[in-house]
């Protein structure tokens, strides 16, 4: 297989796996400030990576002998891994785990392609193959949601943190109050939820908090996101919606804004994710919608 070709996020294999597979968004060398500027249109890549950038410029003030480790949980074929090396650079330690085989040995062909000097091993989605207190931040997104058992999980990510260490996480969730549109289609039984068969471990946000605090993190941000992706990302609603004989008028301007921003992308999906990172940084703070932007910290 050609690690260059890009095969698709959320996608399933003829094995029934659900491949997680997406490019780096740092293309150079080392992440320069028009990297940060493309990362304004990647709204919860912008929101965690800079919480552990900010992370790693105190930790080297701090300590600036001392190597900075973070570990990317879950990190699918490897982007994220990849991305944190060319941001941080020789001062840190980068490391990535993961369940599904195949995505280590295409990130691995990835990060060879890259010209950096990182590594992802694969784990039996249990115990992660670290010594306690090892890593100064862990990144984890689109994970949460897909592990069986969550408490256990969120221990092995407290075990492998140094004290006052850092979790950066995009955590899917059930629908919140103000899924409105969701929440009406899923109450007349149409969950729209691409990965729903995978989706096995969806928490409320009051839930997730509580998870997290009997995991020993202190949360710092929590955020919402895409309160408006029935405007903003019609096509996550296009497939479910248009196969049914029910809703007309759902229908109707689902097919509209589908329609628009099929013809205008790539611009109209590039001020979609922008306006939901200014969603995020707003609304996003009281909004309960579906999928939770988390920074926290070992306690």
């Amino acid at each position: 297989m050609n690690s260059k070709n890009n095969l698709g996020w959320g996608k399933i294999t003829a094995a029934g796996v659900e491949m997680w597979d997406s490019k780096p968004v740092i293309r150079a060398e080392r992440a320069t400030a028009g990297d940060w500027l493309k990362l304004l249109f990647y709204p919860k890549k912008l929101l965690l990576y800079s919480y552990i950038l900010r992370a790693y410029k105190i930790h080297k003030r701090n300590c600036p002998a001392k190597i900075f480790r973070v570990l990317d949980v879950g990190c699918g074929t490897g982007a994220s891994v990849i991305d944190f090396k060319k941001i941080l650079g020789a001062g840190a330690e980068v490391l990535g785990i993961e369940v599904v085989k195949l995505q280590v040995e295409i990130g691995r062909t990835r990060i060879a392609e890259n010209k950096i000097r990182a590594e992802i091993k694969w784990y039996d989605g249990t115990i992660f193959p670290f010594i306690n207190e090892y890593f100064d931040a862990v990144y984890s997104s689109d994970v949460l949601g897909h592990v069986e058992n969550v408490p256990a999980w969120l221990q092995e990510i407290n075990r492998v943190l140094r004290p006052g260490g850092i979790v950066a996480m995009f955590s899917e969730s059930v629908l919140g109050r103000h899924a409105y549109i969701r929440n009406y289609l899923n109450r007349r039984g149409l969950n729209i939820d691409p990965h729903r068969e995978f989706h096995i471990s969806l928490y409320s946000k009051s839930e997730l908090l509580e998870l997290l605090n009997q995991a020993g993190f202190g949360i710092e941000i929590i955020r919402s996101i895409a309160w408006s992706g029935f405007f903003v990302h019609p096509d996550e609603f296009y497939p479910a919606l248009q196969a049914q004989s029910e809703f007309p008028i759902l229908k109707f301007f689902n097919y509209i804004f589908y329609k628009i921003k099929k013809r205008t992308h790539p611009v109209s999906t590039a001020l979609a994710e922008l306006f939901v990172l200014l969603e995020m940084l707003t609304l996003g703070k009281w909004f309960e919608a579906q999928g939770y932007i988390i920074r926290a910290r070992k306690r």
